[in-house]
């Protein structure tokens, strides 16, 4: 009878045991379970937040590419200002002055006088019209001018755009 009484009592406990573990279980996978909805929704909401930021952010005329480069509004940009002919105007007045540097160099003058040119006021307008355009501002557009400025003067030195990173 002892025997029985210790069989039983050893069933029960296993059961007892076994239906404890279950419920921790399904009550642990519940939790986890919750935890990752939980995490995936907080993703989402972050990746929603770093689109709603990049799109406030104002398209770029140039891109950072080595060397810099005109993006496809940079080259609209380009031609709806003539930013050729202004660079090649700019260009043959700087040659002396920019024949001993080097591309990067050339690049850092053609950038610093964009920056601090004074515009007649045809270009000036055809700038702010741009940047409106473009949904920029005239920085944007010095920038553009300081691209085809650089480019113009390492035609003039013999430099190529590669010889940037050297």
């Amino acid at each position: 009878m002892n025997l029985e009484y210790w069989a039983l009592g050893i069933s029960v406990t296993v059961v007892l045991v076994a239906i404890t573990f279950a419920y921790r279980y399904g009550k642990w996978q519940g939790e986890a379970d919750s935890d990752r909805q939980g995490f995936s929704k907080f993703i989402e909401e972050i990746r929603k937040d770093i689109k709603d930021i990049l799109g406030r952010l104002p398209p770029s005329p140039t891109t950072s590419a080595n060397p810099i480069k005109l993006t496809e509004i940079g080259e609209r940009m380009s031609r709806d200002i003539d930013a050729k002919v202004w660079a090649a105007k700019i260009a043959n007045e700087m040659a002396n002055q920019t024949k001993d540097m080097d591309s990067l160099e050339i690049q850092e003058e053609s950038f610093k006088k964009a920056k601090n040119f004074q515009p007649n006021e045809s270009l000036l307008q055809k700038m702010r019209d741009s940047a409106f355009q473009e949904g920029i501002n005239l920085d944007g557009v010095r920038d553009v001018l300081g691209v085809g400025l650089r480019d113009h003067l390492l035609v003039i030195h013999g430099k190529t755009k590669n010889s940037l990173d050297r």
